[in-house]
């Protein structure tokens, strides 16, 4: 089997390196070299939970697990119509955030030194079209630029998503929250923070990342400003908004300028196969999926995908199947009901909290959470598996 991949995101790698170990010819093309994706621009913070974490280990791309960044407590806190709620739960395992630009470049040398073909070459459209010729599937995991717009918006698969400003800052000599929690995550009205800690090319920082709506009225929609004054915004923005937390963030030191960041997530589906000449191209990662950052499921749902599209990839394969449209279209279906469509338990969540018309079960069960640790254990690892929470709580 004879794989072409573009694209040296997350899901790209994690399925470079699943097909690899299991006899397949695969070869990545990506427009930047390690050394080039190190130097690169900030991005956002995401976070590897227990599940996608132990499919990394499966294939040995655990490398940073001895580094104190890991994380298993997380504090939920939710403030709307001038109640608050808070509790802390605990996932069962740990989960990790590494920055994108230690971990995707670390990833694509791993995968050459095992014996992987790396390609640096930026693909167009125009490649690939020659390219369906030369392998039995060729996948595109980049969302951005021609290779993206080959892939139509799906309208038949919501995510019940919005649009997020996002911004984000490092910071160093961060205090410890009053829950003591490793993950702390707000959610106001307007608003979701997350704060992270995280393995940077120097060391553990903590990540606070703010995902806002937007609109002129929303003090944390940053959209229009500059990238390195973040810190100085939310220093003065958030104590009015998370006392708590604005007070901590003000006495804690800005890690390096270059690591803020402000950018626009439009979460959007797309169909997963295009048809370009004589052959199809299929899409994965962020070609066909861009979830809401606020839901905090990126680099998870990526490791997932990238793994159980492998697998299946693999299987079918080894069964005499034909890497057709059929295939990759039903295979997509498969993963939109068990991985994709889950992860929008999260939006749904939030919306259900700060609507006019929040479900009194809703607001008991954020009630029950506060009083039993258990029940608080369980909310807390629906992060893991949004499934099992859409199940546990009543949103609608």
């Amino acid at each position: 089997m004879k794989v072409l991949i573009v694209g040296a995101g997350l899901t790209g790698l994690v399925l470079a390196h699943r097909l690899l170990s299991q006899g397949a010819d695969v070869t990545v093309a990506t427009a930047r070299t390690s050394d080039e994706l190190r130097r690169g621009s900030a991005q956002m913070t995401q976070l590897t939970l227990p599940t996608a974490l132990g499919m990394e280990r499966t294939l040995k791309l655990d490398m940073w697990e001895q580094e104190p960044h890991l994380f298993q407590t997380v504090s939920m806190n939710v403030t709307r119509a001038g109640q608050s709620f808070g509790f802390t739960g605990n996932l069962g395992a740990a989960g990790a955030a590494v920055e994108p630009r230690v971990k995707l470049p670390d990833l694509l040398e791993y995968f050459e030194d095992r014996g992987g073909k790396v390609s640096i070459h930026g693909i167009t459209v125009s490649d690939l079209s020659y390219f369906t010729r030369m392998f039995d599937a060729t996948i595109v995991t980049v969302g951005a630029g021609e290779l993206g717009q080959l892939f139509h918006t799906d309208p038949s698969r919501p995510l019940a998503a919005e649009q997020q400003v996002v911004s984000q800052v490092y910071l160093h000599h961060l205090p410890v929250p009053e829950s003591g929690a490793d993950v702390e995550v707000y959610s106001i009205e307007g608003a979701e923070i997350y704060v992270v800690p995280i393995l940077t090319s120097y060391g553990i920082a903590h990540s606070v990342m703010v995902a806002a709506r937007p609109g002129r009225e929303n003090p944390l929609d940053l959209s229009g400003e500059r990238a390195r004054d973040v810190h100085g915004l939310l220093s003065t923005r958030l104590p009015h908004l998370l006392p708590e937390l604005g007070e901590r963030f003000r006495d804690a030191e800005m890690a390096d300028p270059r690591d803020a960041l402000i950018t626009t997530v439009s979460p959007v589906v797309r169909t997963p196969v295009a048809h370009l000449g004589g052959g199809i191209v299929v899409g994965a990662g962020d070609t066909v999926v861009t979830t809401e950052p606020r839901t905090g499921q990126g680099w998870s749902l990526s490791t997932k995908l990238g793994f159980e599209t492998a697998d299946r990839m693999v299987v079918h394969h080894k069964n005499g199947g034909a890497f057709d449209e059929a295939f990759f279209s039903g295979m997509f279906s498969d993963l939109w009901e068990s991985r994709i469509r889950p992860t929008a338990a999260f939006s749904q969540l939030i919306n259900a909290v700060h609507s006019d018309n929040t479900p009194p079960e809703l607001l008991q069960a954020m009630d029950q959470a506060a009083a039993d640790p258990a029940f608080a254990n369980t909310w807390v690892r629906g992060f893991d598996d949004p499934a099992a929470l859409a199940q546990m709580l009543p949103m609608n």
